[in-house]
């Protein structure tokens, strides 16, 4: 065995040159100046790896068969210099291989069928979207059935800003709402080379940027005093945000708890309403709920650091948030139940109570043991119903409240 080069190694550099998208990077017309693409310039030259002096003439049979097989493959050109050897004397070895033009190396990895369905492509593309056509080629080949669709999306947008319609409701020739649902990235990409947009992250990150209706945020609640229910009658409502926010809720005691049962199992409570928590999404649902502002708020998360980096969040957004259950004595009460956390947090909170910033920092250093994780689920009703009656007692929660 060798590691000479072999003419299976000089397809496999021209497949990377392809793979890369700059082989057909280089076929995009019309780029502006300041595009910056990498682009596959012809003639290409390949360095060849070759016999060592001592090899040359060790193995000289299978150092000529290398050779003749470099020369005879076809496909590209060999280019050969003189190497002097002590007992051979100046041969002639293989240095480099040449790529003369894209057309040689298309059919050396038998590409060329697509390199020209590529060329109708970008002949089907207008100029403006052409720099991210250069930059993502063989994202924009492997779209080539909904190509023209997409292009329709991205023009239609930029005829059309901020159109506070559905997505569902773009009428094109053979669009819908699962094809744009489908290529919101390339589509956003398309739209941002021509008019760039703000960005937007998360869930509806789509419809927010270019103005499109979203669905609307939902949240879901229960009371727990059913002599001030807000729906009479109902006992667990799913109510978009913005319609919560407007409705005359008559609670001075709200909690939030991230898991289902949980929620559905929350003992009664006098003037309080339980909300079923988003996760990390959580503060900003809730925030927009205005009357959080006249009532009592109580967080109840898992004992991890996510839980805590949920909490923080929240209180960023509902300042007089406070904590239930979330303490160093119900963790080590429950340390039988503890699993591990998958990929624990470690960034900085600025909002946590001196109680909770401690505990916070015993978990992310593997104070307990290695990504220890009480879920809000494996703890005690019982430690819930005790908490419940601290707070109908004292007026105030169990575990810490935040600091001015």
């Amino acid at each position: 065995m060798s590691d000479w080069t072999t003419p299976a190694d000089i397809r496999a550099a021209v497949q990377r040159e392809w793979d890369s998208g700059r082989l057909l990077a280089a076929r995009v017309p019309m780029l502006e100046p300041d595009t910056e693409v990498r682009a596959t310039g012809f003639p290409l030259r390949i360095r060849l790896r070759r016999p060592s002096a001592r090899e040359m003439v060790n193995r000289f049979d299978e150092v000529r068969g290398w050779v003749s097989r470099l020369n005879t493959d076809g496909g590209y050109r060999i280019e050969s210099t003189p190497v002097a050897n002590r007992t051979l004397g100046s041969q002639d070895m293989p240095a480099a291989a040449w790529i003369d033009n894209a057309q040689q190396a298309l059919a050396l990895i038998r590409r060329t069928r697509d390199a020209a369905r590529f060329d109708e492509l970008v002949a089907a593309t207008p100029r403006r979207f052409l720099p991210v056509v250069a930059a993502r080629p063989i994202q924009v080949l492997e779209l080539a059935a909904e190509w023209t669709q997409i292009v329709l999306v991205a023009d239609w947008i930029l005829a059309n800003p901020r159109p506070a319609v559905h997505v569902r409701q773009v009428d094109l020739p053979g669009v819908h709402t699962k094809l744009i649902e489908r290529h919101r990235r390339m589509i956003s990409m398309l739209v941002d080379a021509v008019r760039p947009a703000e960005s937007t992250t998360g869930q509806g990150w789509f419809e927010r940027r270019y103005g499109f209706r979203g669905k609307p945020a939902m949240v879901r609640f229960r009371s727990l005093d059913r002599e001030r229910a807000p729906l009479p009658g109902v006992s667990d409502v799913t109510i978009p945000v913005a319609e919560l926010a407007a409705m005359p809720v008559d609670a001075s005691r709200v909690f939030i708890t991230e898991n289902e049962i949980n929620y559905l199992a929350f003992p009664d409570h006098p003037g309080s309403l339980v909300i079923f928590g988003s996760g990390h999404e959580a503060p900003q649902t809730l925030a927009a709920l205005p009357w959080l502002d006249r009532v009592e708020v109580h967080y109840w998360g898992d004992i991890d650091t996510h839980g805590f980096v949920i909490l923080d969040r929240l209180r960023s957004r509902v300042p007089h948030t406070r904590s239930l259950l979330m303490d160093r004595e119900t963790l080590l009460a429950h340390r039988g139940l503890w699993v591990p956390e998958p990929t624990p947090a470690g960034r900085d909170l600025s909002n946590l109570t001196d109680a909770e910033a401690e505990l916070y920092g015993s978990l992310c250093g593997d104070t307990f043991g290695p990504s220890v994780r009480l879920e809000q689920e494996r703890i005690g009703f019982r430690y819930l119903r005790r908490a419940l009656i601290q707070l109908g007692e004292a007026g105030q929660p169990e575990s810490g409240q935040p600091t001015a």
